[in-house]
């Protein structure tokens, strides 16, 4: 067996093994002498070499088959070996695959949460834009509004200073003009106290109105002559210093409103400061003279407390100021009150008024003095 299986050359012994194994095999398969002769062997073989050779060729092809089977068996196995590589190997690509694939989902998903991600910050910056236009309008707007501020300021600061030069002159003003008309006052105390002349023709006392008109200030004693007309200057002067006369009228004992110096404070101060207070303390001395008015209606018997007369009054002081003072002062002056009458007594109608002095060495007949 060792000889069949080795390659090298093999003996003269091995040789006649061999012979015989062959011998055998053609023996067991033909018995027929031709296959003797083949071989070269003249005289037939013993049966002793025909079975050894027959079971040495039935052990080679046991052995043959064997080995057939071991290289089936090691086909097999190559070939399940080959397989399972096979197996292993698509394993392996169908792990790889799955990974791929795996790979690829999650390179998809990373990429649409990139896409995601891009699109909101796309809205993000389009909304930072808005925003940022916003902010530009808004800031925009605020510079406009801070213009519009400043010189809204500017303007306020201006007609604040304006309004406080404005003021600050009808204040010196007002103090100019206080100051003038106390010394004018005092002027009028001093030098206007001798009696009133006496009317050359009496008028026509109507108790339903005023005696005298509104436009009788240079007027009332047409019959008088012209130097004695003019020679009483107190009820004309009412056109220039017309608190001076209506302090002097509201002071007369026929009313007894008030004091002539309190009168004259009150008067000169509220028209004095009728400009810097928007003309409320002018205001406020009109009404003041429109109760003095309807006092004198009262003390006259004349209508008076109603809606009418103190809307016409408040009118007539509204409009007409110089001309309600001139009525009023001629209305005290010349005419007595039916309840109390005024007259002269008979010294002052015998002794003559360059004499009618008071005890203090002044004329008599303004409350004044």
């Amino acid at each position: 067996q060792r000889a069949l299986n080795d390659p090298r050359p093999a003996p003269r012994a091995m040789q006649w093994l061999l012979s015989l194994a062959a011998v055998a095999s053609a023996a067991a398969l033909k018995t027929d002498a031709s296959i003797q002769t083949s071989v070269g062997f003249s005289a037939p073989l013993p049966p002793t070499v025909y079975r050894t050779g027959t079971a040495l060729l039935q052990q080679w092809q046991v052995e043959a088959l064997a080995r057939r089977e071991q290289s089936a068996v090691t086909a097999v196995q190559s070939q399940q070996q080959a397989i399972e590589a096979i197996a292993t190997e698509q394993k392996s690509q169908n792990d790889q695959q799955t990974a791929f694939q795996s790979e690829l989902h999650q390179v998809e998903v990373k990429e649409r949460k990139l896409e995601d991600l891009l699109q909101r910050q796309t809205e993000e910056l389009q909304v930072a834009r808005a925003e940022k236009r916003k902010a530009e309008v808004m800031l925009q707007e605020q510079s406009q509004a801070f213009l519009r501020a400043r010189s809204l300021q500017l303007a306020v600061n201006n007609a604040v200073e304006f309004g406080n030069d404005i003021i600050r002159d009808q204040l010196l003003g007002a103090a100019v003009y206080f100051i003038f008309m106390m010394i004018m006052a005092k002027v009028y105390g001093m030098a206007f106290t001798y009696p009133y002349p006496k009317l050359h023709r009496e008028p026509t006392v109507n108790r339903d109105h005023f005696t005298f008109s509104l436009f009788e200030c240079c007027n009332w004693d047409p019959d008088a002559a012209s130097r004695e007309a003019m020679r009483d200057r107190r009820i004309p002067c009412c056109c220039c210093c017309g608190p001076i006369r209506w302090a002097d009228t509201a002071s007369s004992s026929k009313t007894k409103l008030v004091a002539f110096w309190p009168a004259a404070i009150l008067a000169v101060a509220m028209n004095a400061l009728a400009g810097v207070s928007f003309f409320i303390t002018g205001f406020i001395f009109i009404l003041i003279a429109t109760v003095h008015r309807q006092q004198i209606r009262k003390i006259y018997g004349m209508p008076h407390g109603s809606c009418g007369t103190c809307t016409e009054d408040l009118c007539t002081w509204f409009w007409c100021s110089c001309c309600a003072t001139m009525q009023e002062a001629m209305e005290i002056e010349y005419i007595d009150p039916p309840s109390k009458p005024w007259q002269q007594s008979m010294v002052e109608s015998l002794v003559p008024a360059a004499l009618q002095t008071s005890p203090s060495g002044r004329q008599e007949r303004t409350a004044c003095c």
